[in-house]
């Protein structure tokens, strides 16, 4: 068998290899990375196990994240725009120890570069959420929060490295907020603020600026923000900045709920079938178990443009038991009135009256 250069696998050499993963490094920390790209890298990795080591052995080395955020910016630059510098020493080095000094500049350059762009990608977020009248989503924040939105409502959000600051607009909203006790997590909503650290909570504006707070884990402190010194006070912005607020009014712990403005002005402890039930609309139902009819008419102005009413107080005061589906709400809540003994008048396609069952 005669050996020819076709018939020989060049393994490139240790110093080759930390080169290469040091590069990639660098390209996979860009902002924008593309499908060709992605693709070469991944050919790069499956050539040996010793390529997904080297990339493994310079991926580590983010623990370092520190030193590698400081340096970050004056290495890029020195490796992008510098002229290749002249080493006094180079004639006592060899090959070896320059190419293991190259390697290693460019992977801490290439860590760094990669680390503090996914950091600056959690610290830092911009963006504004909104349904319509009987919609609900869930978003996923950068810094790992979640935010479900209820039937027509509105935040927005403006995260910071100081903090995460949110404003509900409009609507009801629960928050299930990431602990981070360096960055405090803050929803604005009306005059009033609720401020948590790690917790899971739910905010509703209500028509007439009263804020409702409801926990559902961990704890919350509710404040007022301070009145501006001003006779006619300015349109608050979508997301304000850190607003100077008053003393804390309350703090609430887990199944606590409140309504307050400038002051609290009602505040519960909810045995846990209560609190399931506030915060049933997460799941998709509306819940009751004795609620009047009246609140239950409320809450399905909400979620759909019919009209309903109920001229005899007495039918506005019954007593209601059961579940109504929101994405089906009008004909599950026809059903329910029905086998509570009232009748269903229907006096136009969006309007509704209910009367006593004779």
């Amino acid at each position: 068998m005669t050996d020819t250069d076709d018939n020989i696998v060049h393994l490139p050499d240790d110093e080759t290899l930390a080169l290469e993963a040091a590069s990639w490094l660098t390209v996979l920390g860009r902002d924008h990375v593309s499908d060709e790209e992605f693709a070469k890298f991944n050919a790069w990795l499956r050539q040996s196990d010793r390529h997904q080591q080297a990339f493994d052995r310079f991926s580590a080395l983010s623990a370092e994240m520190p030193l590698l955020k400081e340096l970050d910016d004056i290495a890029e630059a020195t490796i992008q725009e510098a002229p290749p510098p002249i080493l006094p020493f180079a004639p006592v080095l060899g090959r070896r120890q320059v190419m293991g000094i190259a390697a290693s500049l460019v992977a801490i350059t290439a860590v760094g570069t990669s680390v503090h762009l996914l950091q600056n990608r959690a610290l830092t977020e911009e963006l504004t959420l909104a349904t319509t009248m009987g919609q609900q989503r869930t978003l996923t924040l950068s810094d790992g929060s979640t935010v479900q939105l209820n039937t027509d409502s509105e935040v927005a959000v403006a995260f910071t490295r100081q903090e995460r600051t949110l404003r509900l607009i409009r609507g009801e909203a629960h928050f299930d907020v990431a602990p981070n006790t360096r960055r405090p997590f803050k929803v604005y909503a009306a005059d009033g603020l609720v401020q948590a650290v790690g917790t899971a909570f739910t905010v509703r504006l209500r028509p007439d600026r009263l804020v409702e707070v409801t926990v559902e884990e961990g704890r919350v402190a509710l404040a007022a923000l301070t009145p501006p010194a001003t006779d006619t006070p300015a349109p608050a912005p979508a997301v304000p900045p850190t607003a100077p607020p008053t003393e804390a009014l309350a703090q609430l712990t887990a199944g606590q709920t409140a309504g307050f403005r400038d002051q609290v002005e009602h505040l519960a402890q909810m045995p846990a079938p209560a609190l399931k039930r506030k915060l049933a609309w997460r799941q998709g139902v509306l819940a009751y178990a004795g609620e009047p009819l009246a609140d239950v008419i409320a809450d399905i102005g909400r979620y759909t443009d019919l009209r309903i009413d109920a001229p005899d107080p007495a039918v506005r005061a019954r007593p209601v038991a059961g579940y109504l589906p929101i994405k089906d709400v009008e004909t599950s809540f026809e059903s329910l009135v029905i086998n509570f003994g009232l009748k269903v008048e229907w006096i136009a396609e969006n309007h509704v009256v209910l009367t006593e069952a004779m």
